[in-house]
């Protein structure tokens, strides 16, 4: 079972090889696997968001690797959806509220194979990167999450049962190659009978328990 991980670099609350494996699992997976245009030094991945002190989450595994990891930046300061892909916000006012952070930098290992366990395996580790959200989000008084995501993502988290709804005009853009949308994810009752409660979570915290 991996071990969720969350906290501040400012706090100590990982270790520098800790911090160093997350970098380059994000190298690995944004621009080895996926392509993406980001910034890449001595095989890591981190970008300006990094130097604001945002708060990590993190899925450890029991040999060390980092599995998952998410970040986290509240809103009133600069973020991503804000600095870096404005055109998402498609002319609804992006949020400046204490209570409403972002998450961005969203990595899952891919599954190991084809079969069914293996896809399964992968689906268990994202509903308990999920879950890790939500109840961070339910410890520091956060109302909502932001974030953008590609079209296939948001499709597997509607399929978990997350609620969103696409800010403005609510059609998908374009960033670079892949079609992208930015969405809002209010932490209430919803979420956590979807990530708890429902018949798809139970089956995947088996994959983890």
């Amino acid at each position: 079972m991996n071990e969720i991980l969350i906290g501040r670099a400012s706090e100590c609350a990982f270790s520098p090889e800790t911090l160093g494996r997350m970098f380059r699992f994000r190298y690995e997976v944004f621009k080895e696997r996926l392509g993406w245009d980001v910034q890449g030094r001595d095989g890591e991945e981190r970008d300006h968001f990094d130097d604001l002190d945002p708060v990590y989450i993190m899925a450890r595994a029991a040999d060390g690797r980092i599995a998952a990891c998410w970040r986290a930046l509240p809103s009133t300061g600069p973020y991503m959806l804000t600095d870096t892909f404005p055109e998402l916000t498609a002319g609804e006012a992006a949020p400046r509220r204490a209570d409403v952070w972002e998450l961005s930098r969203f990595a899952v290992q891919p599954p190991s194979g084809h079969d069914q366990k293996a896809q399964a395996t992968s689906s268990a580790l994202t509903l308990q990167m999920l879950r890790a959200g939500y109840l961070f989000g339910v410890d520091n008084g956060i109302s909502e999450y932001v974030t953008v995501a590609s079209v296939a993502m948001e499709r597997l988290l509607r399929q978990i049962g997350l609620p969103m709804t696409r800010f403005g005009d609510r059609k998908a853009r374009r960033v670079g190659r892949v079609l992208s949308v930015a969405v809002h994810i209010p932490i209430g009752e919803e979420l956590r009978a979807a990530l708890f409660d429902s018949k798809r979570a139970v089956e995947a915290a088996r994959q983890v328990a």
